[in-house]
């Protein structure tokens, strides 16, 4: 039962990541047709906008095959990603805390497994939670395009739309991701407040919407659980 719930855990943790971008592109722009140049233009300095805000609260919900799992919460990304979230997977045990430190991302346990009370992962792969990720990824997709304006949660912003690829991107292939089609929203200053991921993956169709608000809000340093109170689970297979 124990590994049972860590194994739940890692694999909602999986989801809530697998659903964020990653940084670079396997296009090569001189070679390949993508994006218009002025919608290149203008997803560069969203990405701009939105890595230069440095903080905002978070609220997003990822669903793979019929689960659930939420995340609210603020984190920064002025240096190394840090910040809270507490995360919910529907069915599950109830909330548990999600830490991001400078040295790695925690998830804290309901039931302790071989008496620890936290399970520790890689900083790297937390760094996918900041919202320019999602840029990067669009980026990649040689349909990116405008799809219009709408109102998000009492902001007009410029809805940016395309579908990336594996052969497009390492971050899909490694995820195990064939494709997947991406909905970005970008207020007037070009800050992303709205993100709609879709692809399937090795555990099926997978669907993140993550909405940022408050840029700039101060996030308390985050302190790591202590050594001897966390574990770190072997890879997921």
């Amino acid at each position: 039962m124990r590994r049972n719930r860590l194994a739940l855990w890692s694999s909602a943790l999986a989801v809530l990541l697998a659903g964020c971008g990653g940084q670079g592109t396997d296009r090569d722009d001189a070679r390949e047709p993508g994006p218009a140049p002025a919608v290149l233009a203008a997803l560069r300095e969203a990405r701009a906008a939105t890595a230069a805000a440095g903080s905002a609260t978070v609220d997003s919900v990822s669903v793979v095959e019929g689960t659930r799992t939420a995340a609210k919460g603020s984190l920064d990304w002025r240096g190394r990603l840090r910040g809270r979230l507490k995360v919910t997977v529907v069915k599950g045990d109830g909330p548990t805390e999600f830490r991001v430190s400078d040295d790695a991302y925690y998830v804290r346990l309901h039931t302790p497994v071989r008496g620890r009370h936290w399970a520790s992962y890689p900083h790297d792969t937390a760094d996918r939670l900041a919202p320019y990720a999602s840029l990067d990824l669009l980026l990649d997709a040689a349909d990116a395009h405008h799809a219009g304006r709408a109102r998000i949660r009492g902001v007009i912003a410029t809805h940016w739309a395309g579908t990336v690829h594996a052969a497009e991107s390492a971050v899909l292939r490694a995820a195990g991701i064939r494709k997947q089609t991406v909905d970005l929203w970008a207020d007037s200053r070009g800050r992303l407040v709205k993100r709609v991921e879709s692809g399937t993956g090795r555990d099926g169709v997978i669907t993140t919407t993550t909405y940022w608000s408050d840029f700039g809000t101060d996030v308390p340093t985050v302190a790591a659980p202590p050594a001897g109170d966390r574990l770190t689970p072997g890879p997921r297979k």
